[in-house]
């Protein structure tokens, strides 16, 4: 019989997808691809006069292939500090919410 209390998640981590924890090498290799590509690039030119930084891109691919080197407890503490990373380099750029006023 299988322990249920095993399965059982507590806190955030209950309003979490199932994947958060995980990273697969193919798609990050794609999204890294794609954002070298040359219409990708024109459209950020256009957009906003620079060229696309995909480097973003690239360091969650190399993330990914360091995951599977690496022990589930091990890889699990790498993308969480991955994910904590990403989330505060999001809240410190400009959104929406800058522009509005509120009332």
């Amino acid at each position: 019989m299988e322990d249920s209390s095993l399965n059982t998640k507590t806190g955030h981590e209950a309003h979490l997808p199932h994947d958060y924890y995980t990273c697969k090498a193919s798609h990050a290799f794609d999204q890294w691809f794609a954002c070298l590509t040359v219409g990708r690039q024109l459209s950020s030119y256009y957009r906003y006069g620079k060229k696309s930084d995909c480097s973003k891109h690239w360091k969650k691919y190399k993330l990914c292939m360091q995951m599977k080197l690496r022990s589930e407890e091990s890889g699990k503490a790498l993308m969480q500090e991955y994910r904590e990373e990403e989330n505060k380099q999001r809240m410190s750029q400009p959104n929406v919410l800058d522009v509005w006023t509120l009332r």
